[in-house]
């Protein structure tokens, strides 16, 4: 038997007399043997120290106190455990992992914390030794164990469970009491150690937590949701082309800026194509982009004109209260039956598409027009590019040539780089392209920051 476990004189220390003094303490006290063996726990550490169990090695957390000859004494008060408690509970910030939390710490033997839950129904979550388990269960289920639906309802502060119904408490000890969350549901506490004033309070910091953790989760969800709608779709894949891109915006953590993309596939194996810039960029000018999109696949149901495409599209951003510059390159792509494509395009305030031709210049699309979305009176130019089967067209958005350079912020990556990039590319597949003018920029870049990024590679097949 370990030394832990003599009693009397030979433990070196009177436990009997200790017990006496300890048990009438408003703290928690263990007593530990010079082997770390729980030895003496007085009532209230069984809720503040529910890990320290006579027979049990456990190095408790609260104050200690040296006893002498490798005893030790730790002391925990209730208010230094609520205060520590909130602290945790503070900083979390999704849903499921509070509740885990807030069972974790609970002060009992066994919590089970019971809050409702998707359409309806309940969850009921419950500390079984050191895990934790969630069940679901209709709402009718807490209706069989009396008292209970008053306290989660807040009708009631706590009720005195004696029967456990058909509720999913696990293994619980006797009987329990509840306490509100404030009328959002309900911790449950089974065992012989029940300070209701003591489950109360920590309730109280539990359901602010939760409260918290539950509107923090359901703005993420809807910012996903969100997210999601204004990301850019996949390419698609198209019968005599080859398809690449770029997407970098200035905010990574967001994923989505004021750059955008599409390609729409028709049937008869032609597809029109954007590739567009909004001022700014960040969730705004994301959501603006957004709208922009939407505006283009509507428009696209009634025109297929570039030009004229941009002269509708400029109409709806003004009548919808457009208050941000715009600026893209719209166009449709034509396999050409004997090989090769036929690009036909209109710009507003975009820079210029580069065409890589086969032997290696690079040759500008002078393709002019005004901003779109604010001004009434814009004229767009309409203009056709012929590539030959592996030729190669760069559409780019200002983030690209406007890349300062990591030694010096002042030195812009400008179109005389981009084009001597893009001449690097003779000979290889469209995404070999996107890579390549992407590394040299990003070279460029080092680890600056920059603004949103995008390019879209459209090549004919050989």
């Amino acid at each position: 038997m370990a030394q832990g476990y003599r009693q009397g004189a030979d433990a070196g220390l009177d436990l009997d007399a200790w017990r006496r003094l300890v048990d009438g303490f408003h703290e928690a006290v263990v007593v530990c043997d010079p082997e770390g063996v729980v030895r003496l726990a007085n009532p209230l550490a069984a809720v503040l120290f529910p890990e320290a169990r006579p027979g049990a090695p456990a190095t408790p957390h609260g104050r200690a106190q040296d006893l002498g000859g490798g005893w030790t004494a730790w002391y925990r008060g209730v208010e230094d455990f609520l205060e520590r408690a909130s602290q945790r509970l503070a900083v979390l910030t999704d849903r499921d992992e509070t509740l885990r939390t807030v069972v974790e710490l609970a002060p009992s033997d066994h919590p089970v914390v019971v809050v409702p839950g998707p359409r309806g129904r309940l969850e009921w979550w419950r500390r079984d030794g050191s895990d934790v388990a969630v069940a679901r269960t209709a709402r009718q289920v807490a209706g069989t164990v009396p008292g209970l639906l008053d306290v989660l309802d807040g009708s009631a502060p706590h009720a005195e469970i004696t029967q456990p119904g058909a509720a999913p408490w696990g293994r619980p000890a006797g009987g329990g009491v509840a306490v509100s969350f404030e009328g959002h549901g309900a911790l449950v506490s089974f065992g012989p150690a029940r300070d209701v004033e003591l489950l109360e309070r920590f309730a109280e910091r539990a359901s602010a937590a939760l409260d918290a953790s539950t509107r923090f989760s359901e703005q993420e969800k809807t910012v996903e949701t969100l997210r999601a709608d204004l990301l850019p779709l996949p390419l698609p894949t198209l019968a005599g082309v080859r398809l690449a891109r770029v997407y970098e915006p200035a905010h990574r953590r967001n994923l989505v800026g004021g750059d955008f993309y599409d390609v729409h596939p028709r049937e008869d194996g032609s597809a029109a194509f954007v590739l567009g810039d909004v001022a700014g960029n960040g969730l705004e000018a994301a959501v603006h982009a957004g709208r922009v999109r939407r505006s283009l696949h509507t428009l696209l149901l009634v025109e297929q004109r570039p030009a004229q495409l941009l002269y509708l599209l400029n109409s709806a951003l003004r009548a919808a209260g457009s208050r941000l510059f715009t600026t893209l390159v719209v166009g449709n792509l034509v396999p050409v039956q004997a090989g090769g494509l036929r690009v036909t395009l209109a710009a507003g305030g975009h820079p210029a598409p580069l065409v890589l031709r086969s032997g290696g210049r690079v040759d500008e699309v002078a393709v002019h027009g005004g901003i779109v979305g604010v001004l009434p009176e814009v004229k767009f130019q309409q203009t056709t590019v012929a590539l030959a089967p592996g030729e190669t067209l760069l559409i780019y958005s200002d983030g690209v040539t406007e890349a300062r350079a990591h030694r010096d912020r002042e030195d812009l990556f400008g179109d005389v780089r981009l084009k001597a990039a893009l001449a690097e590319c003779v000979g290889l597949s469209a995404t070999a392209v996107a890579e390549h003018v992407r590394r040299v920029v990003f070279d460029w870049l080092g680890a600056a920051e920059h603004d949103d990024l995008t390019m879209l590679v459209v090549q004919a097949e050989d």
